[in-house]
């Protein structure tokens, strides 16, 4: 394989799975794998990821030197200056890991690191849904609940690198509030992320055993999806468990529409990639919740790359700051 153009290494890492490719500087992916996450230890981790970048090079028969650097997005807090991991609370055990540094040592190669759902705007902005926007807000629902700005044509990484942490949203709480679920990832994503979704999803099929939940799926395999096929086939008790989802999405998209005024606002992630039918309903919360003249002007739409924004993104970042260095 002859490197005609710039090629970069990318890592989407999720509390669920770990995606890798090859990329080229005009966003076309020439390899990809994927695998379920290692969560064993950071040590570990950092070998799956070794592992995978290897394999792909080897896979496309090119050598290690061709390739310009290696872009990570990771659901994690990140010292600013250095990218060294402080916390990933989706991974197990991932506190104060140096995983630019292995990764830089291991391969030679310049590494750069962004918060997932920095990463994933990025990927948006790029060569997705966002192309034509200066100002947009990505939001990422999965195994939790992130995001990422790009506002005024550059990317907003906030003071601790942090901007965007959508699933900390309190959208509904009040001063004394009670909330039966753990907030240990915050309050929004205690309630819509995926695993959220599937928990709500599993206790309506345990009281309404004729509920096209059950016959869609064994409760071990039930899912969110799952939940929206049900709904998609007319069960009302799905429809309406969809319904509160659908405003709960909405209150947090309304809260973002207020505060940042976006030409656009993308779902993303396993269950908001997923949820275009519920669009039209969370539409309307929008529209009667968010700032007026802001909500008028916002679009609402799911992701154009689906699960490959936040591989395309950390690819981005890479070609983005090794430009700059």
């Amino acid at each position: 394989m002859k490197a005609e153009k710039d090629l970069f290494l990318a890592v989407d890492i999720g509390g669920t799975k770990i995606a890798v490719g090859l990329i080229d500087n005009d966003g076309h992916i020439l390899a990809y794998n994927q695998d379920q996450t290692c969560q064993i230890s950071p040590k570990e981790g950092i070998r799956q990821i070794i592992n995978m970048l290897e394999s792909l090079v080897d896979q496309q028969r090119i050598q290690i030197e061709t390739v310009t650097a290696i872009g990570i997005g990771i659901p994690a807090v990140l010292e600013p200056e250095s990218d060294y991991v402080i916390w990933a609370p989706n991974l197990n055990n991932w506190r104060n890991v140096d995983l630019k540094g292995a990764l830089a040592t291991y391969f030679k190669l310049p590494v750069y690191i962004e918060y997932d759902g920095h990463a994933a705007v990025l990927g948006e902005w790029w060569v997705g849904a966002g192309r034509t926007y200066h100002t947009l807000v990505d939001i990422i629902i999965g195994t939790g609940v992130g995001g990422g700005m790009i506002l005024d044509g550059k990317l907003f990484r906030g003071n601790n690198r942090l901007a965007g942490a959508a699933g900390w949203f309190g959208p509904s709480t009040c001063i004394g509030q009670q909330d039966e679920r753990p907030l240990t990832n915050g309050y929004w994503e205690s309630h819509v992320s995926g695993p959220a979704v599937t928990v709500r999803a599993k206790k309506l099929a345990r009281v309404n055993e004729d509920s096209a939940i059950v016959r869609l799926a064994t409760e071990e395999r039930l899912s969110s999806i799952t939940l929206f096929a049900a709904a998609k086939q007319g069960d009302q008790a799905a429809q309406k468990l969809c319904n509160q989802v659908a405003d709960e999405i909405g209150s947090g998209i309304a809260n973002v529409v207020s505060m940042i005024n976006p030409q656009l606002v993308i779902l993303g992630g396993g269950l908001g990639s997923n949820c275009a039918f519920l669009l039209p309903r969370i539409r309307k919360f929008v529209d009667h919740w968010a700032q007026p003249f802001s909500a008028q002007s916002v679009e609402i739409v799911i992701s154009a790359l689906g699960s490959q924004a936040g591989l395309l993104g950390a690819a981005y970042a890479a070609i983005l700051r090794s430009a700059e260095d």
